[in-house]
C-alpha cells in the first residue's frame, strides 16, 4: 500500500493549542471517515522552547500520514486546515519502537520532525550517499532514537507543494532525550566533539537554508 504524507502549516493568527485540537477533533474524524489503511498524526501542541540547539520553528505545523490508494479523498478532507502540501513518499525504517499503546493515544516520548533538502549541487546519488549511508548511522550511533522513518518524496500530490528531498521522523522515550545536548549528543565526555562532527557533516550534504524542523507529538489514529 502506497505511503502518502500531507503537511498543512497554520494561518498565522492560530496558537498551537487551537490549531492542534481541532486536528485532534474535526480533522481526524473527517480523516477516519475516509477508511486508510493506516493513519498517523504528528502535531506540534505548543510552542517549542526558545533557547535550544536545534532551530526549531514556531510556526504550528500538522503532518498526516496515511497508507491508502486514493489520496485525493484525503487531500479533500484536508482541504481548509491550513496551508496544505502533500507527497507520495518512499518510506524506509532504520530503527522502530515495538507499539504497545492504543490508537488515538499519543505516543509515548517526544518527536522530531525535519523537512530538508540536499545541498545546492549535490547528485541524487551523493545526497543519498550522505543521507543513508553516512548520516543514518552516525544519528544512531550518537543520538538515543527510539524511532527513526526516512521517507524520500516520490512525486507532489497536491499541485503548490513545495520541493523537498526528505522528511524524516525521529522518535525519543523522553523530552531529556532530545532537548537535553549533552544527552542528545551522546553523554558528557562525548557531546562537544560528537556534536561538532554531527554539524559538520548536516553542513556538507544539506542545504541549511531550507531545513525545517518541528517539536512534536505523534498520535496513531488507524494502526
Amino acid at each position: 500500500m502506497p505511503k502518502f504524507q500531507f503537511l498543512m502549516r497554520a494561518p498565522d493568527e492560530q496558537t498551537h493549542w487551537f490549531f492542534a485540537e481541532r486536528f485532534r477533533g474535526r480533522v481526524a474524524e473527517r480523516l477516519l471517515a475516509c477508511a486508510p489503511e493506516r493513519l498517523i498524526l504528528h502535531l506540534t501542541e505548543a510552542a517549542p522552547p526558545r533557547l535550544s540547539l536545534i532551530p526549531f520553528k514556531r510556526r504550528p505545523l500538522a503532518m498526516v500520514s496515511v497508507w491508502t490508494d486514493d489520496p485525493a479523498r484525503f487531500e479533500r478532507a484536508l482541504q481548509g486546515t491550513g496551508e496544505l502540501s502533500g507527497y507520495r513518499v518512499r518510506e524506509s525504517t532504520p530503527v522502530a519502537y515495538r507499539r504497545d499503546w492504543p490508537d488515538g493515544q499519543p505516543t509515548p516520548g517526544v518527536g522530531l520532525l525535519t523537512l530538508m533538502n540536499r545541498k545546492p549541487g549535490l547528485s541524487d546519488r551523493a545526497f543519498m550517499r550522505e543521507w543513508h549511508g553516512r548520516h543514518t548511522p552516525k544519528s544512531l550511533r550518537i543520538h538515543p532514537l527510539w524511532h527513526y522513518v526516512r521517507n524520500e518524496p516520490v512525486e507532489p500530490v497536491v499541485r503548490t507543494s513545495p520541493h523537498w528531498d526528505g522528511i524524516v521522523e525521529e522518535h525519543f522515550r523522553s523530552r531529556h532525550d532530545l532537548l537535553n545536548p549533552v544527552r542528545f549528543f551522546g553523554g558528557p565526555l562525548r557531546f562537544l566533539p560528537q556534536m561538532v562532527e554531527v554539524g559538520l557533516h548536516v553542513g556538507s550534504f544539506l542545504d541549511a537554508r531550507t531545513l525545517e524542523t518541528y517539536l512534536v507529538t505523534e498520535i496513531h489514529l488507524k494502526g
